[in-house]
C-alpha cells in the first residue's frame, strides 16, 4: 500500500497586510511570543517570517537585528497541536540566511513560557543566561546617597550620545541603536537622562504595559558606577509613573547580575515568574 506524503510547510516572508492574521495567531495558540514594541514595522523584510500549511497559517518567526551582531527574535508563534521541532527545521535555515545578509552573526531567542528551549536546545542553541522578572506595588522608596547629578527629560536630538553610553554599560546582546532609543524617547512613559557637568552619565526608561508600566532600561556609564546614580534615576523614574497613575512597576535583569538585583530589592522589588532562559546560537 503506498503511504499518503505529509504536507510540508511553507515558509514565505510577513507582509504588512498579513499582521491581522499574525495577532490572529498570536490570539489563538498558547506558543507565543511577542514584545509590546510596534513589530508591525518588521513586515516585510526576509527576516519576518510566515510558515503555512495548505494555505493556513500556523507559524510565524520575526527577529530584528538593532544594534551589534546579535539578532533578537521579536515574535515567534506556532499553532497548538503542530511539532516545534519539525517547524524550526523548516524556518530556521531561511532566517539565518536572512540575518546574515543583514549582517548578524548570532541569534538571540528568550524563550518566555519556556515552549522553545527543549527543541532550541537540540538544534545547537545554548542558553546563555536566564531573566528574572521583579515587581513592585507599593510607592515606598528607600533612602538614597545624595549625588551630584542632574536629572531631566531625554531630548531626541542626543540618541547617538545615548547610544554610546548604552554600549558601554552593556555587552553587545544588549546593545540599542540610534534608531530604537530614538523611537523610545517619543513613545515612553519616562525617559530621563542623568547628566554631570553636561556629560550623559546614565539613564532610565519605563514605558505602558497591560498591567502598569514596566522599567525597560536602567544605564550607568562604568566610569560612574558604584555613586548612587542608578538608584536616583530608578527613584525619580517611579515618582513620575506614580504621578501618572501607575500602580504596578515590573522590571528585568539577568540572574548572575547581582549589583542590579541588590538594588531592585532594597527598592522593594520582588521576583515572579519563572525565570526566562534566554537561548543563543551563531549563525
Amino acid at each position: 500500500m503506498f503511504q499518503r506524503s505529509r504536507p510540508s510547510m511553507e515558509v514565505c516572508v510577513a507582509r504588512p497586510e498579513d499582521a491581522a492574521e499574525i495577532r490572529r495567531l498570536l490570539t489563538s495558540t498558547s506558543r507565543r511570543l511577542a514584545y509590546s514594541e510596534p513589530w508591525e514595522t518588521y513586515l516585510g523584510r526576509e527576516t519576518a517570517l510566515l510558515t503555512r500549511l495548505r494555505e493556513r497559517l500556523v507559524g510565524v518567526l520575526v527577529a530584528h537585528v538593532d544594534a551589534g551582531p546579535v539578532a533578537w527574535v521579536r515574535v515567534a508563534a506556532l499553532a497548538d497541536g503542530l511539532e516545534i521541532g519539525a517547524w524550526l527545521d523548516r524556518v530556521l535555515p531561511v532566517l539565518a540566511a536572512g540575518l546574515w545578509r543583514a549582517r548578524a552573526r548570532t541569534l538571540a531567542w528568550a524563550d518566555v513560557g519556556g515552549w522553545a528551549g527543549p527543541a532550541l536546545r537540540r538544534r545547537g542553541f545554548r542558553c546563555s543566561t536566564r531573566l528574572i522578572t521583579f515587581v513592585k506595588e507599593d510607592r515606598s522608596l528607600p533612602p538614597l546617597p545624595s549625588t551630584s547629578v542632574v536629572l531631566r527629560p531625554a531630548r531626541e536630538e542626543e540618541v547617538d550620545r545615548l547610544a554610546r553610553l548604552d554600549h558601554a554599560a552593556f555587552t553587545p546582546p544588549w546593545w540599542l541603536s540610534p534608531q530604537t532609543l530614538l523611537r523610545m524617547v517619543r513613545r515612553s512613559a519616562c525617559f530621563l537622562v542623568a547628566e554631570r557637568e553636561g556629560e550623559c552619565v546614565g539613564y532610565v526608561e519605563g514605558h505602558w504595559i497591560r498591567r502598569g508600566a514596566h522599567i525597560g532600561r536602567l544605564a550607568v556609564a562604568p566610569l560612574f558606577e558604584g555613586q548612587g546614580i542608578g538608584g536616583r534615576l530608578l527613584a525619580e523614574a517611579l515618582r513620575r509613573l506614580w504621578q501618572q497613575g501607575v500602580q504596578r512597576v515590573t522590571l528585568n535583569t539577568q540572574e548572575d547580575n547581582l549589583r542590579s538585583r541588590r538594588l531592585y530589592a532594597r527598592f522593594g522589588f520582588h521576583p515572579i515568574g519563572r525565570p526566562i532562559n534566554v537561548w543563543e546560537r551563531l549563525l
